[in-house]
């Protein structure tokens, strides 16, 4: 469907005034919306227009063939399970442009997510991520210079978090600083291509690796480099020969110098050189390359010089001298293509009437119950798709939670303790309401806890701050109460009935409640709607409302079916780094 193109511009023009007379309102709205109907007018059209008409583009019958079977080679048993052709009318059912724009419209939910409407039932986005290094396979037949440890086997062997743990115990040990931009105050190295017991050690003079001699044998050494900012793997760079003048026999052009490369073995791969880090031993390691954008390392472009004493600065702290530059290749950065496919799935509902219902509503209300049922599927179908959005929200939200805050611990709805840096317990105001502590003074900690989060969401996902919150009825009531809350400046004219939807704004923030969650269900998922072409989650419109009518043979009175056709997917780089999930924990209610 990609052959499909519309002029935007001339999409807004046309049909943003049809869409600001339904209550459509907002820039973003009548943007996405505008190209939604664009495409959509044209798909409905193909149909009229199609070879057969409300058939769509389907052949003349062949006498050969099943009735309803498209493109069958033969018409056997045998043939049925290859990929010739497959049962199906090819009836394309009626696409009904208002009420499409009606469930649009009426879908709060889609406030919180991107909107790129799509011209068919599938979407291809292309990503291009930059990594230190330009190898093809990393940890087996390539050889990068930094690449960071993702994953450890388990059995007898130390795993992941272990190696993690000690890291960190030496660093904090040894007056070192670990920040999102790498390790600082100092240069730390460890073991890891040997089958012995491994170590730590810091530099002790400028460019020196080691604390006993011999020092420049860099066989099975490695410089830790910090912690991946997004996933918490730690990050090494490997000593690498650089070129012809520093191996041990002149006369040759390039001979191989283990004593210079960190992996001594010049046909085995990385991975199957690992054998411990640092003290822990290890196997099974999985190694992958380190994203250029998402964790940048400074001494990659200095060639690691610490600066005159390494003892008090990190890699990359100053930039290197003559003769560095003069006895080393310059760091390759280089582009990682990838591709993902996003399938529109299907929801779909129906509507039943006898003819006695429609005769004896209309003679005693004067309602038109057709008509009014119509409005129930769209209501069911946009309640529906709110739900899946905020599912995966919440989905994304908790994601991050697990992979970026101090965790200690799970967090359970109804009972639980606070786990991470974000969560709210209340039960530390507990025994100081008689000292002073208000429940005023809680509730401004729990906004305390959300522009924290907010922040983290700003720094960590490198787009911006946190646009809104999603909540139960019982929270929100607590943020509705604390001063400099705003009430929402705009009511919705085309909300539903038991949909989700906003309550106000605290600073930046606007509040939504979700009606299902439960009372006693305190979280708060925080997020950004980015464009589309930004990490984050999107919704992905192809039909939004397809709607098929007959009248059925059983009871003579019409019958009605609604469905859409869309995908709400996560996309770009780290999508969950746009999200956070907060939990609050409050046994004595203080906070309503």
């Amino acid at each position: 469907m990609s052959h499909i193109r519309i002029d935007k511009q001339k999409a807004l023009k046309k049909w943003a005034p049809v869409l600001e007379n339904m209550g459509v309102a907002g820039e973003d709205r009548l943007d996405w919306m505008s190209e939604y109907a664009e495409f959509h007018s044209i798909n409905e059209n193909a149909y009229v227009n199609a070879t057969l008409a409300g058939m769509g583009s389907v052949q003349s019958p062949q006498p050969s063939f099943f009735a309803g079977y498209n493109q069958q080679t033969a018409a056997s048993s045998a043939a049925l399970s290859t990929t010739n052709g497959n049962f199906g009318s090819g009836d394309l059912g009626q696409n009904l442009l208002p009420v499409a724009m009606k469930i649009a419209a009426q879908t709060i939910g889609l406030d919180l997510v991107a909107v790129k409407p799509s011209p068919g039932p599938k979407l291809d986005l292309l990503y291009i991520d930059f990594q230190y290094d330009d190898v093809a396979q990393a940890g087996t037949t390539g050889r990068p210079q930094v690449f960071k440890i993702t994953a450890v086997g388990n059995g007898s062997k130390e795993t992941l978090n272990t190696v993690k743990s000690n890291l960190t115990s030496y660093v904090t040990a040894n007056n070192l600083r670990l920040t999102s931009d790498g390790l600082q105050g100092g240069r730390l190295f460890a073991t890891v291509a040997t089958g012995a017991a491994g170590t730590f050690w810091q530099s002790t003079g400028a460019g020196l690796v080691t604390t006993t001699s011999p020092t420049t044998v860099f066989g099975g050494a490695v410089e830790f480099l910090g912690f991946s900012r997004i996933d918490g793997s730690p990050i090494f760079r490997s000593y690498r020969q650089a070129n012809s003048e520093r191996v041990s026999t002149p006369s040759y052009a390039y001979t191989f110098d283990a004593s210079q490369n960190t992996f001594t073995s010049p046909t085995s791969s990385m991975v199957d050189q690992v054998k411990v880090i640092g003290t822990s031993s290890v196997t099974g390691v999985t190694i992958e390359m380190v994203s250029a954008l998402e964790d940048h390392l400074p001494g990659f472009s200095a060639n690691w010089a610490g600066g005159p004493d390494d003892t008090k600065y990190g890699s990359g702290a100053y930039p290197m001298d003559r003769l560095s530059d003069d006895n080393a290749y310059a760091g390759v950065i280089g582009p990682k293509v990838s591709s993902k496919s996003i399938a529109v799935g299907t929801i779909e509902v129906s509507s039943a009437l006898r003819r006695t219902e429609i005769e004896d509503i209309k003679a005693n209300t004067g309602m038109d119950i057709v008509q009014k049922m119509e409005s129930i599927l769209v209501n069911e179908l946009s309640q529906t798709i709110s739900k899946q959005i905020v599912a995966k929200i919440f989905e994304m939200g908790a994601l991050n939670r697990t992979s970026s805050a101090p965790l200690k611990g799970t967090f359970t709805a109804v009972n639980a303790t606070a786990s991470t840096i974000f969560d709210l317990d209340t039960t530390y105001a507990g025994s100081n309401i008689v000292g002073g502590e208000t429940t005023h003074a809680v509730q401004r900690k729990l906004i305390t806890k959300m522009v924290h989060a907010s922040n983290f969401i700003a720094t960590e996902g490198r787009v911006g701050p946190a646009q809104f919150a999603v909540t139960n009825g019982g929270l929100a009531a607590a943020l509705m109460d604390i001063a400099g809350y705003t009430i929402n400046p705009t009511k919705s004219k085309i909300n539903g009935s038991g949909q989700l939807y906003p309550v106000g704004q605290i600073g930046d923030i606007q509040v939504y409640v979700d009606p299902y969650m439960k009372y006693n269900d305190n979280r708060i998922v925080i997020g950004r709607k980015n464009n589309p072409d930004q990490p984050g989650i999107i919704f992905v419109p192809y039909l939004m409302a397809q709607s098929i009518s007959l009248i059925s043979e059983a009871t003579f009175a019409p019958r009605l079916l609604l469905r859409s056709r869309y995908a709400v997917a996560e996309v770009g780089w780290y999508p969950q780094k746009q999200f956070m999930q907060i939990g609050v924990y409050d046994p004595d209610t203080l906070l309503n």
